[in-house]
C-alpha cells in the first residue's frame, strides 16, 4: 500500500513539474504568463417544426327557401247555348204576266254634225316637290338608371340567458356595383327619299276617223208567247242548330316540390406526437487539476499536483413535437338517392282537368215550302233584222302618249353617331355568416337583422339634334290639254224602231221569312287553381378551408469552433502582470459605456486579448456613499467591461470581473475623512492585469 502511495505521489510530482516548465530561453527583465489555450465556442440558433401545417374545413349546410307556385288544375267547362231562329212574315209580289214589247218601225233623215278628233292627247307632267325636314332634339340614356344599396345594420339587445351569448347572425357585405360603357348608335337623320321625275315618251301614229258612220236598214221580228207552270217560294228553307256537349279529360302533371343538395361530412386532421433530440452543445474536453497531495512536503502551490484532460460530455435537449399524418378533408353525400328512394327525388304530381272536345253544334236543315201557279212567259221576244250600211273613214296623224310620266326613288341613308353609354350593373351585398358563441353569461340576441335600403341613381340623359323627315318628298301633277281639230262628218238617215212596252201582270202572295238564323251563346265555367309549395334550393352545401399555420421553436446551440486545452507561455510588458489603470470617465452613480470609454477599450485592452492572454478586470469606487452601493457599482462597472469585451469576440473564459467598491482605497479618504474631489477621483479606477490561466 506505501509503495502504491509512494508511486503516485512520485507520478504526481513529475506530472506537475512537467506542467510547470518555464519557458526556455527566457531574456533577463522580460516577463512571461502561462497562457492555456482557450475553447472558442459559437451560438447558432436551430429552428424545428413543433407542429405541423394543416387546414381545418368548416363545412356550411344547403341554404333553401320555400316558394309558392299558383298552377291551374281545371280550366273551366264549356258549355253552349241555342239561340233559336227568328222568322217575320214578308208580303212579295209574283209576276203572274210578264212583261212585254211590241216594236214599231219610225223612218229616219240624213243630217251631216262637225266631230272634234283629238290629234294630241291630254297628257300630265310630273313636278316633284321635295321633302321637308326639321331638327328635332332627342333625348338619349348614356348612363341608365340604376340602384344603390346602403346597408342598415342589425340591432342587438341583451339578456340574461344561461347558454347562448350571442345567437349566430349575419353580416352583409357590400359588394359594389359594376359599371361598363357600350357604344350606342344614335340616328341623327333618318332615312328619307329624293323623288326624280321619269318624263313621259309619246309617237305620232295614224288614227283613222269615220268621217260617215255606218247605218243599218232594221226589219221588225215579232215576239212568241206561251202558259208556264211557275213555282213559289212561300216559306223559305231554314236551319235547326242542335247542341253536341263537350268533352274532358284529366291529366296527372309531374312538378319538382323539394330541391336536394349535398351534405358535407368532415374527416378531420390526424395527427401523431413525436420528439426530435438537439445537440445544443458538442461533446469537447478540457484540462482538470487535481488537489494538491496532503502529504506534500513542497511549499510551492503547483507540486504534488496532475493535470487530467478530461471529456466533457455533449448535452442535449429532446423537443416534443407533433406531426400530420393526415390532413383534414370533407366527403360530399347527396342528401337523398334516386337509387334507392321509391319515387324520384323531391317529385310531386297533381290532377288537372282538360277540355278534350269542346262543345259544337250540329245543323239539321229546314226545306223550303212552295206552291205552283200559271204564268204567261214570252219565250222569244220581239227582234229585228239588221241590214248594214258601211262607214266612210278618214285617216290623220294623232300623238300619243305611249309611256306616262313617273318618279324614280333614290334612298338618301340614314345618318348615325355613336355616343357612349354607360351600363351600371346594380350593388348587391354578400351575406357573411356570424357563428353563435356560448357562455353562460349574458347573451346579445339580433332584434332586427341587417337589411339594406335601395337608393335609386337616376338616369343620365344627353340631348342630341336630330333631322327628321316631317313631310316625304311628293309629286305635283301639272296637267297638259289635248289638242284637238274639228272635221265635218256625214250622218245618213237611220231607220229605227219605237218600243212599246206591255206591262206585266203581278199577283201579290205571303211567304214566311227567316229575319235571323238560330245561334249558340257560349257559356263557360271560371278556370280553378291550385297553389303548391316548393322548396328551392338557393345554395348547397359547401366547406371553408381554414390554413393553420405550423409552430415552429428556436433553440440555441452551442458549436466548438475550435478545442482549446493547451499551455503556452507568452512574453507580455511587465506592467500588465500588475494592475494597470484604464482610465474610464464614469458618469456618477452609472455602469454604462460612453462611446469615449468603448474606444479606450478597443485601443488598450482588446489588442492585449486577441494574442490569447486572460485579463482581470476589476473596479472601485470612492468612499463617499454606503458600501453596499459602492460594492454593487464596482461590480456592475467591471462587469460592463467584461460585456462589451465579449460583444467584441472575445472568449468569456479570457475575462474575470471583480468589484471592490470602497474597500481598497489608495489615500486617506476613507469615511468621515474630508478630501478634495481630485483626492476621492484617485479611488473612483478601473484596471486590468494579466493573470496566469491554469
Amino acid at each position: 500500500m506505501k509503495k502504491l502511495l509512494l508511486t503516485g505521489v512520485l507520478f504526481a510530482i513529475g506530472f506537475s513539474g512537467s506542467a510547470q516548465d518555464l519557458p526556455t530561453n527566457a531574456e533577463p527583465g522580460k516577463c512571461y504568463v502561462r497562457c492555456k489555450t482557450p475553447e472558442v465556442w459559437k451560438n447558432e440558433d436551430v429552428t424545428i417544426e413543433v407542429a405541423p401545417a394543416y387546414k381545418r374545413i368548416v363545412t356550411h349546410p344547403a341554404e333553401y327557401k320555400t316558394v309558392t307556385e299558383r298552377v291551374l288544375v281545371d280550366e273551366g267547362s264549356q258549355k253552349l247555348v241555342i239561340v233559336p231562329a227568328k222568322y217575320g212574315k214578308e208580303t212579295y209580289s209574283v209576276v203572274t204576266k210578264e212583261a212585254a214589247q211590241r216594236i214599231e218601225k219610225a223612218l229616219g233623215r240624213p243630217s251631216s254634225a262637225n266631230e272634234t278628233v283629238v290629234t294630241k292627247e291630254a297628257a300630265q307632267k310630273l313636278e316633284v316637290i321635295p321633302a321637308k325636314y326639321e331638327m328635332r332634339d332627342v333625348v338619349v340614356t348614356v348612363k341608365e338608371a340604376t340602384q344603390r344599396l346602403e346597408i342598415v345594420p342589425a340591432k342587438y339587445e341583451t339578456r340574461d340567458v344561461v347558454v347562448v351569448t350571442r345567437e349566430a347572425s349575419q353580416r352583409l357585405v357590400k359588394v359594389p356595383a359594376k359599371t361598363s360603357t357600350v357604344d350606342e348608335v344614335v340616328v341623327t337623320k333618318e332615312a328619307s327619299q329624293r323623288l326624280e321625275v321619269v318624263p313621259a315618251k309619246y309617237e305620232m301614229r295614224d288614227v283613222v276617223v269615220t268621217v260617215k258612220e255606218a247605218g243599218q236598214r232594221i226589219e221588225v221580228v215579232p215576239a212568241k208567247y206561251e202558259m208556264r207552270d211557275v213555282t213559289v217560294m212561300v216559306k223559305e228553307a231554314s236551319q235547326r242548330l242542335e247542341v253536341v256537349p263537350a268533352t274532358y279529360a284529366t291529366e296527372t302533371i309531374s312538378y319538382k316540390k323539394r330541391d336536394y343538395g349535398s351534405k358535407l361530412s368532415i374527416i378531420p386532421a390526424a395527427f401523431s406526437n413525436d420528439s426530435e433530440t438537439i445537440e445544443v452543445k458538442a461533446k469537447s474536453a478540457r484540462w482538470q487539476m487535481s488537489e494538491k497531495a496532503p502529504d506534500c512536503e513542497s511549499s510551492d502551490p503547483n507540486d504534488c499536483r496532475y493535470w487530467c484532460f478530461k471529456e466533457v460530455p455533449a448535452q442535449f435537449q429532446t423537443v416534443n413535437k407533433t406531426i400530420l399524418d393526415r390532413d383534414a378533408s370533407t366527403v360530399s353525400n347527396p342528401t337523398c338517392n334516386e337509387s334507392t328512394s321509391p319515387t324520384k327525388c323531391g317529385m310531386a304530381t297533381y290532377t288537372k282537368r282538360v277540355l278534350k272536345t269542346p262543345p259544337t253544334t250540329r245543323v239539321i236543315d229546314i226545306p223550303e215550302v212552295t206552291k205552283v201557279i200559271k204564268k204567261r212567259v214570252m219565250t222569244t221576244p220581239p227582234t229585228t233584222r239588221t241590214i248594214d250600211i258601211p262607214a266612210i273613214t278618214k285617216i290623220i296623224k294623232k300623238r300619243v302618249m305611249t309611256t306616262p310620266p313617273t318618279t324614280r326613288t333614290i334612298a338618301i341613308p340614314e345618318v348615325t353617331t355613336t355616343v357612349k353609354r354607360t351600363v351600371i350593373t346594380p350593388e348587391t351585398t354578400r351575406v357573411v355568416e356570424i357563428p353563435e358563441v356560448t357562455k353562460i353569461v349574458k347573451k346579445t340576441v339580433m332584434v332586427t337583422p341587417p337589411t339594406t335600403r335601395v337608393i335609386d341613381v337616376p338616369a343620365i340623359t344627353k340631348v342630341i339634334k336630330k333631322r327628321v323627315m316631317t313631310t316625304p318628298p311628293t309629286t305635283r301633277t301639272i296637267a297638259i290639254p289635248e289638242v284637238t281639230t274639228t272635221v265635218k262628218r256625214d250622218i245618213p238617215a237611220v231607220n229605227t224602231t219605237k218600243v212599246i212596252a206591255i206591262p206585266e201582270v203581278t199577283s201579290t202572295m205571303t211567304k214566311t221569312v227567316m229575319t235571323a238564323p238560330p245561334t249558340t251563346r257560349e257559356i263557360k265555367g271560371d278556370p280553378v287553381y291550385k297553389t303548391l309549395t316548393k322548396t328551392v334550393l338557393v345554395k348547397d352545401a359547401w366547406k371553408e378551408e381554414i390554413p393553420v399555420a405550423a409552430k415552429y421553436k428556436t433553440i440555441t446551440k452551442e458549436v466548438l469552433v475550435s478545442k482549446g486545452g493547451l499551455t503556452s507561455w507568452k512574453e507580455v510588458e511587465c506592467e500588465l502582470v500588475v494592475n494597470t489603470p484604464l482610465p474610464i470617465n464614469w458618469n456618477l452613480g452609472s455602469a454604462t459605456l460612453t462611446s469615449g470609454a468603448k474606444r479606450l477599450i478597443d485601443s488598450r485592452l482588446l489588442p492585449i486579448l486577441k494574442d490569447g492572454v486572460a485579463v482581470a478586470i476589476e473596479s472601485h469606487t470612492d468612499s463617499r456613499g454606503s458600501k453596499d452601493s459602492n460594492q454593487s457599482l464596482s461590480e456592475r462597472r467591471a462587469q460592463s467591461v467584461v460585456n462589451y469585451l465579449i460583444s467584441k469576440g472575445i472568449n468569456p473564459s479570457q475575462l474575470t470581473a471583480n468589484g471592490f467598491g470602497e474597500n481598497r482605497l489608495t489615500n486617506r479618504c476613507a469615511d468621515g475623512v474630508s478630501c478634495t474631489e481630485r483626492e476621492h477621483a484617485a479611488n473612483r479606477r478601473t484596471t486590468f492585469r494579466v493573470i496566469n490561466q491554469k
